[in-house]
């Protein structure tokens, strides 16, 4: 069977694209709560604003996500930070996003995060629980999580603790897997971190056409 954790990823790239019917698909992937040994989705969106940075992306979430109007001598008023503010202004405004007109700041167009959904893997050889804790972690971004384990010790994962969870499970052979068990769709719980990610991983994707 396998020796390390790193043989079974190409298994589970393989076979997660043909399930899934997806080409989107990188390897540890960087989360800023962990690195998730496989992130995927089944679409990409269109969107071309790129915020490249967390901070930017929290402070856009707090304004835009739901205002369709602000002011903007409140905004800087009320601004701890005026130079991330006036930067991120100038972004959303160079994006077409926005129109600022004297005081007046109107979003033009709704935002779409860069992914249709984000699903994560942590995959394990031995310690499942470790796997578990890691996988659930991966939920404050991922719309599904899985655990994937070796189909020969998939006995020893606590099925229920996984169900009650709302976390997945996936069977690995050397050359096939298994969806033992097949999340519900949950919104991640935390959005900012859900579309700053979709962006990085946008990039990541982008970087690989191009390679």
């Amino acid at each position: 069977m396998f020796r390390y954790e790193s043989e079974m990823i190409p298994v589970l790239v393989e076979n997660l694209s043909r399930v899934f019917n997806t080409e989107y698909i990188t390897t540890e992937f960087s989360t800023g709560n962990g690195v998730a040994d496989l992130v995927f989705t089944t679409e990409m969106n269109d969107e071309k604003l790129f915020l490249n940075d967390y901070g930017m992306m929290s402070l856009f979430v707090r304004l835009f996500q739901q205002n369709q109007m602000l002011n903007l001598e409140l905004l800087y008023e009320n601004s701890f930070d005026k130079n991330r503010l006036k930067k991120l202004l100038n972004c959303l405004e160079g994006g077409d996003f926005i129109c600022i007109e004297g005081d007046k700041i109107t979003r033009t167009r709704k935002y779409k995060s860069h992914t249709r959904n984000l699903f994560s893997v942590e995959a394990k050889l031995k310690d499942w629980k470790s796997g578990f804790y890691q996988a659930m972690r991966y939920k404050f971004f991922s719309h599904k999580s899985y655990l994937a384990y070796p189909k020969q010790y998939i006995h020893r994962v606590d099925l229920e603790l996984l169900k009650e969870n709302n976390i997945g499970l996936i069977s690995v052979e050397l050359d096939n897997i298994e969806l033992v068990f097949k999340p519900k769709t949950e919104k991640p719980k935390d959005v900012t971190s859900y579309f700053y990610l979709s962006e990085l991983f946008a990039i990541e994707i982008r970087k690989k056409a191009c390679a």
